[in-house]
């Protein structure tokens, strides 16, 4: 499933070589993950892990380890190194079964230039993605992306990380590439229409009513942010 999603959009051309990473959350709590360093067009599913709710490997990972050669065990034994910024997710939102990352090019020249999208521009924006975030950055790899996130991750389930692309939260992986391809669509367009002269906003009546179309997280009380 993971490996099957990281071939889609590596021929979508959302990804490139060994950037990205997919995970979503089993029914028992814990997480399959992509490794690092696997060129994301040719993963297959000896490249997703299974680890626990605070990120160590689960009991077979560590066999599966301890059987490798110790010279090539790292690359394809190894989570991601921004698995971090997945458990902050998981761990702020009980509803989130998902989550895509990826650096689409359109999306990410926004959040490189520190443009925010707008989600009141084209109607699919407000139903099917909702309001994105503008993320400062946070260096990769390391607890600042995820406390970069943490302060919007109770309203938005897509994400612009300032020079570091997208990520987006779905019930499902599909949910999420879903998200991932939409704001990737909306940024192209977005992007001709400066060229032509700017993009305008929707009547403000329309996109609330656009807006409170979008699928909403009713159990509040299980999204715990801290």
């Amino acid at each position: 499933m993971l490996a099957a999603a990281c071939r889609r959009l590596h021929a979508r051309g959302l990804l490139a070589g060994a950037e990205g990473n997919l995970s979503c959350r089993l029914p028992n709590g814990e997480l399959l993950v992509t490794a690092s360093g696997v060129d994301k067009g040719a993963i297959d599913h000896t490249h997703v892990l299974r680890v626990h709710a605070d990120g160590t490997p689960c009991h077979e990972e560590r066999d599966r380890a301890r059987s490798h050669d110790p010279r090539t065990r790292d690359i394809t034994r190894r989570p991601s190194s921004e698995l971090g910024m997945h458990l902050a997710c998981y761990a702020a939102r009980a509803d989130v079964q998902a989550i895509v990352h990826a650096h689409p090019p359109a999306a990410t020249g926004f959040a490189a230039a520190g443009i925010p999208i707008p989600a009141d521009v084209l109607p699919e924006l407000p139903v099917v993605v909702g309001p994105i975030a503008m993320v400062p950055y946070g260096r990769p790899g390391t607890p600042a992306l995820a406390d970069a996130m943490r302060p919007f991750l109770a309203s938005h389930e897509v994400f612009l990380l300032a020079n570091h692309g997208v990520t987006a939260l779905g019930r499902s992986i599909e949910d999420a590439l879903l998200r991932m391809e939409s704001v990737e669509q909306s940024a192209r367009i977005l992007a001709v229409a400066r060229l032509l002269g700017g993009a305008q906003s929707l009547p403000p009546f329309e996109a609330a009513v656009l807006a409170s179309l979008h699928p909403r997280y009713e159990d509040t009380a299980r999204t715990n942010i801290g």
